[in-house]
């Protein structure tokens, strides 16, 4: 049988407990005479804690379990492989045994090619388990204990507008005067949308990235700005300096609630009763993708003025966000001719819902691998520190690692931001349910009912020359 041999000491152990590397070698190796077992290698640590299994010898030892070039492991005593129960059963389980590599450990007797070393491996994860939560619950305790101390999340990226200072947070000025912005604005009746296309349109970057809804909306609801620090769903008084007062974040955290149930009460539709035209804020260019706005020419001498859809990257003033060409070669439709055209399509599903399959509807978006990564991440993050409060970790390397994880993270929540605008808000139940309320055509409607169902069908239309293209809300 093919043996490797491993062993380690460090040196507080070889001082108080008399047993060295050579020693314990000597030991498993007679022990291999007497069972007739072949030394393939001996895996040697001298020097090195038991406390985590970062150790170089038993890395190579890994290597070569993983190489299948050993049938067994032989150490002198079962906290020779590590004095972490969780470790012992990751080392026994997920790596000799996933290799089909049995591990033997001479002092304990203790051998998990028999029934009763498997018995042990059950209770060793008991144990593990047992350390595990003893860690987490340590864990916990001292973020808890570091959050009522008014100390800051060190293992957090520090918000917008604040730098890491030993257990407390520095203000950024240049970026602290932003954040003021952004809770003025919004108490002055800016919407969310509005600031974060305010935001980027001014050139003010968040992180390295462009600001989005979601990032705006994390700023507003953020209490360290107002002095607070928070574990979970508990706040307390903060060491740190605050960027508003706590007067004006009172005040938008009542904005948030009453904005958000105004938004409900409007079925999450997007500005059903604020635009003016029948498909305002819904019209796109299928030449260069930019939005097309109305606009009127001078009155007639009947009084009346004609109106249009134009393309915003062939107005004279473009804004900057809105245009998406210098010379787009699209052209301009008739107010009428295109609402009515609109309104025909939604008449068509009414009278004929088996129409559906054939339209352009939401696709259906899987967040879910998103959100399965971003909770794989926070795991990960949750063990780096464990491993640095079980001074097992250098800070440097816990600070290094950790800026890599929530790099990652960052980008995933921007994508994440992206599916939550592309998930399809209706399904076709609901959709059918909308044209039976209808009870009769939609062009009996006055024009104000018209948009309103306009808005809850429709999530797109798309114009290129004579074609129009509808992406409705509805999914399939």
């Amino acid at each position: 049988m093919k043996t490797a041999i491993y062993v380690r000491v460090s040196t507080n152990e070889q001082a108080e407990e008399g047993y060295s590397i050579d020693e314990q070698i000597d030991k498993l190796k007679k022990f291999c005479e007497i069972k007739d077992w072949q030394v393939m290698d001996v895996y040697k640590d001298p020097g090195f804690t038991g406390s985590n299994i970062d150790r170089p010898g038993l890395k190579k030892l890994i290597r070569d379990v993983e190489k299948k070039k050993v049938d067994t492991v032989l150490v002198y005593k079962l906290d020779r492989l590590s004095r972490s129960q969780k470790d012992t059963l990751f080392l026994i389980e997920d790596v000799f045994g996933a290799n089909h590599t049995n591990f033997v450990s001479l002092n304990e007797n203790f051998d998990t090619s028999t029934p009763f070393g498997k018995a042990m491996i059950g209770i060793l994860a008991v144990f593990a388990q047992l350390e595990r939560e003893q860690i987490k619950e340590r864990m916990q305790m001292g973020k808890l204990g570091r959050a009522k101390s008014g100390k800051a999340m060190s293992w957090h990226w520090p918000p917008f507008g604040y730098k890491h200072k030993g257990d407390s947070y520095e203000i950024v000025e240049l970026e602290a005067q932003i954040v003021k912005q952004i809770f003025h604005d919004y108490l002055s009746g800016i919407s969310i949308t509005k600031l974060k296309d305010k935001m980027n349109d001014e050139g003010h970057i968040a992180k390295d990235i462009p600001w989005s809804y979601r990032t705006i909306r994390q700023t507003l609801d953020n209490p360290t700005y107002a002095g607070y620090t928070k574990y979970k769903d508990q706040i307390f008084p903060g060491n740190h300096e605050a960027i508003v007062s706590k007067e004006v974040y009172e005040e938008v955290q009542k904005q948030l609630v009453i904005r958000q149930k105004e938004a409900y009460q409007k079925n999450n539709i997007s500005r059903p009763f604020q635009a003016k035209y029948l498909v305002s804020g819904l019209v796109r260019c299928g030449h260069c993708g930019a939005a097309l706005g109305l606009h009127q020419y001078a009155k007639k001498k009947d009084g009346t003025r004609t109106k249009i859809y134009k393309c915003h990257s062939r107005t004279k003033k473009r804004h900057s966000t809105m245009a998406k060409a210098d010379h787009c070669i699209s052209r301009d439709y008739q107010k009428e001719e295109l609402e009515a055209a609109v309104l025909n399509e939604i008449e068509k599903l009414r009278l004929n819902p088996s129409l559906m399959k054939n339209y352009s509807v939401a696709p259906k978006v899987d967040d879910t691998p998103l959100i399965k990564r971003i909770d794989e991440l926070d795991r990960k993050l949750e063990k780096l520190v464990n491993l640095y409060l079980d001074e097992t970790l250098p800070l440097d390397v816990l600070n290094e690692r950790k800026e890599v994880i929530q790099k990652e993270k960052k980008a995933i929540e921007k994508k994440l931001d992206g599916v939550e605008k592309e998930k399809p808000e209706l399904e076709k139940s609901e959709a059918l349910g909308i044209l039976k309320s209808l009870k009769g055509s939609i062009l009996a409607l006055d024009y104000e009912k018209q948009k309103v169902i306009v808005r809850q069908l429709i999530k797109q239309i798309t114009l290129k020359d004579d074609e129009m293209v509808i992406q409705w809300r509805f999914t399939l």
